[in-house]
């Protein structure tokens, strides 16, 4: 039965003018030989770190899938007979009362799912309606992407849509400080603190100060935003995110300034990670083109072998932002039985495994010699995989993450050089099934690379892969016959 291998060695890149140059071909003769008789072509990442790597890699781009997950299961007719929603509804018409839509700005498609909703409440036309932005970015560098975002937001919120206020999440620690309490009084029950009504302009100074978006202190985009006793609040959150320190700031404040029964009443599109018992839309987003629900779809399984360390972390991704036990998904440790390539025929050939995941990293070395030293003991497992796949098998050995960092020359040799990977990896694959002649790979981002493994050994047309069928009228007959 056919299979297919994925081999990763995170990390591994194409160097950048001013990287320290590491002879690879030499390092890894096996990855060199494959390598000559392969396919090659590059993929764009973003990342240099695995934890958003592994995300884009089991699950694709996942705010588009949320979004139109969100379209075709929440935001549509059906709704209206969901009781959470019926008793959001019946209290955000409430006369008078405001409501508060907090959403992580982290892609603008999100302000026609904002317009939606609205529309679908049928508000009158004075009613007053605030979007509270909370900011979860990790990097100065995000504020070009951020400001181009919120820029585009507010020139599309429908005209009853205000944007209020713009915080970091990571801003509010659990234990909040008298001085924490009275800011966050003031910006969220007073709108008192600083007002920015050009956003653009409050995020650059943020941007030139060094502040990383997620720890934003919090400012007011506008006037009357502000919370009022009867209001209600939605997190319009596509993903089971965890805001209490802000729920707690809201819920602990509110009494001291209403002096009275608080009546604020929270809901939440996506189940919440939360201690407070926030009624939810729908508990939980499927994502379509992950792992899990690949070989689900199709009974198929796979067999992850990672280091100890990241076997929770991956099974996390793996599963769909799920960390369950999930029976088509199992995990080995890494240990120097893969050095041996009978043990490897013997782990591919003789297993029920479908697709095989050997995950390896490069930015755990301590020094470029044990750098070199890591990337010789990875290369003579590729040689054994090499061996067990030609002619039976799919293998593509690739990266999910570039490597920008300094490190010393050796153990003896304090100098400190740059590796400097940060843009582009490599895709090397080969599978008998396609013949140079006939196929190509296309370059493409490193959320392409598991559907395209998938695809070798599963006819699902949904599932895209980076190879392609030589010639452009092929091409364009198939995409026809598609349509």
């Amino acid at each position: 039965m056919k299979k297919s291998v994925l081999f990763l060695i995170n990390g591994l890149g194409i160097e950048k003018p001013g990287s320290y140059s590491i002879a690879i071909d030499q390092i890894m003769p096996q990855l060199s030989r494959i390598k000559e008789t392969s396919y090659f072509t590059t993929a764009i990442t973003s990342s240099l770190e695995y934890k958003g790597a592994y995300q884009r890699f089991f699950l694709g781009d996942t705010y588009k899938a949320e979004l139109e997950y969100i379209d075709q299961n929440i935001l549509n007719s059906n709704i209206v007979q969901n009781p959470v929603y019926q008793g959001f509804e019946s209290v955000a018409k409430k006369p008078e009362a405001k409501l508060h839509v907090f959403v992580e700005p982290t892609n603008d498609k999100v302000v026609e799912q904002i317009n939606k909703l609205v529309t679908m409440l049928g508000f009158d036309k004075n009613k007053k309606v605030y979007l509270h932005l909370i900011l979860t970015q990790q990097t100065v560098s995000d504020y070009n992407k951020l400001i181009s975002i919120i820029n585009y937001i507010k020139f599309h919120l429908n005209s009853c849509i205000t944007v209020g206020f713009v915080m970091g999440k990571e801003y509010l620690p659990e234990e909040l400080t008298k001085n924490e309490m009275d800011y966050l009084k003031k910006l969220l029950f007073y709108c008192s603190c600083e007002r920015w009504t050009e956003t653009e302009k409050k995020l650059q100074n943020l941007q030139e100060t060094n502040v990383i978006p997620c720890n934003v202190q919090g400012f007011c985009a506008t006037n009357e935003c502000f919370l009022s006793n009867g209001d209600t609040i939605l997190f319009f959150n596509t993903r089971r995110n965890n805001y209490d320190n802000l729920i707690k700031g809201i819920y602990e404040i509110a009494p001291e300034v209403f002096k009275t029964t608080v009546d604020l009443p929270a809901f939440s599109l996506i189940q919440l990670y939360t201690q407070y018992n926030i009624p939810f839309f729908k508990d939980n987003i499927e994502y379509e083109y992950s792992l899990s629900t690949a070989l689900a779809k199709h009974n198929k399984k796979a067999l992850i072998i990672t280091d100890d360390q990241n076997i929770s972390l991956v099974n996390f991704y793996a599963n769909g932002l799920n960390s369950v036990n999930n029976p088509l998904i199992n995990f080995m440790r890494k240990d120097d039985n893969l050095y041996n390539k009978e043990y490897i025929e013997k782990l591919i050939d003789q297993t029920d495994y479908d697709l095989f995941i050997f995950d390896y990293h490069m930015d755990v070395s301590q020094n470029i010699n044990h750098l070199k030293e890591q990337l010789s003991k990875i290369d003579i497992v590729i040689g054994n995989l090499g061996e067990v796949c030609v002619n039976k098998h799919s293998l593509f050995i690739t990266s999910l993450y570039g490597l920008k960092k300094e490190l010393p020359v050796a153990d003896y040799n304090s100098e400190m050089v740059l590796i400097d990977y940060e843009m582009q990896i490599p895709i090397f694959f080969f599978d008998y099934n396609y013949p140079k002649g006939k196929y190509y790979l296309a370059p493409g981002e490193t959320n392409d690379i598991l559907t395209s493994a998938l695809r070798c050994i599963i006819e699902d047309d949904s599932l895209y892969s980076l190879v392609k069928e030589k010639g452009i009228l092929n091409n364009l007959i198939k995409n026809f016959m598609k349509q």
